[in-house]
């Protein structure tokens, strides 16, 4: 893996480049201090396959770089990794593409758990800011099907269920890696963990299968 680690902190940078190369060894990291060197990194390679940004660094900061690499429409998997905690921050990376939320205070064990799971495919949000950000939501947007309690039962996660969701529109994997920002070999690997779930041995059956336990409706 080719990860870039946008952080203005060099302690952390070596901290989480140590954590980095245990948890998946070869792995290369890139590192860059500012946002200005993260998007020149950026358009100097198409390699990277995930990003860990930091939202406090002096000039532009972590929303700001977000915003950038959508613009030029970067496709690339990023998770904020920051000691700020603001909600409203937070919630303004994740509807700008954030697959996730991990706090700098926590432990090496704790952060390495919650990459692995990211680097699984999935979105990882510490739980407290999960039912706040959950609340926020409720609040500004009418319910939808993942309060589906049939969603919750079926063992499907919340990647999973975007998957799923995509499927449904006809969706190929490649447009689906695009719409999520992952890679084609991720979305693989949960549309095959769907078709375990669902009973089916291929896309039309799965979303009939879904269909047919309501996991789809509104």
């Amino acid at each position: 893996m080719h990860i870039l680690v946008v952080d203005d902190h060099q302690l952390f940078l070596d901290g989480i480049r140590h954590l980095l190369e245990k948890l998946e060894p070869g792995t290369t990291i890139t590192e860059a201090n500012t946002v200005e060197s993260a998007l020149d990194a950026l358009d100097h390679s198409s390699q990277f396959d995930l990003a860990l940004i930091d939202l406090c660094m002096p000039g532009m900061d972590g929303l700001a770089l977000l915003q950038s690499m959508n613009n030029r429409r970067i496709r690339l998997p990023v998770v904020i990794v920051s000691g700020e905690e603001e909600l409203a921050k937070i919630k303004a990376a994740m509807d700008m593409g954030a697959l996730g939320f991990i706090p700098k205070r926590y432990s090496s064990q704790q952060m390495r758990s919650a990459l692995s799971q990211v680097l699984e495919g999935d979105i990882y949000l510490p739980e407290h800011l999960e039912s706040q950000l959950d609340r926020l939501a409720s609040r500004r947007e009418p319910r939808t099907a993942e309060h589906n309690p049939a969603v919750k039962e079926s063992g499907i996660t919340r990647r999973q269920y975007e998957v799923l969701k995509l499927l449904a529109q006809g969706l190929s994997n490649k447009q689906i890696a695009n719409t999520l920002f992952l890679t084609e070999h991720t979305v693989k690997s949960h549309v095959s963990a769907l078709f375990v779930l669902l009973s089916a041995n291929n896309r039309t059956a799965c979303v009939q299968n879904a269909e047919r336990r309501g996991l789809l409706s509104n």
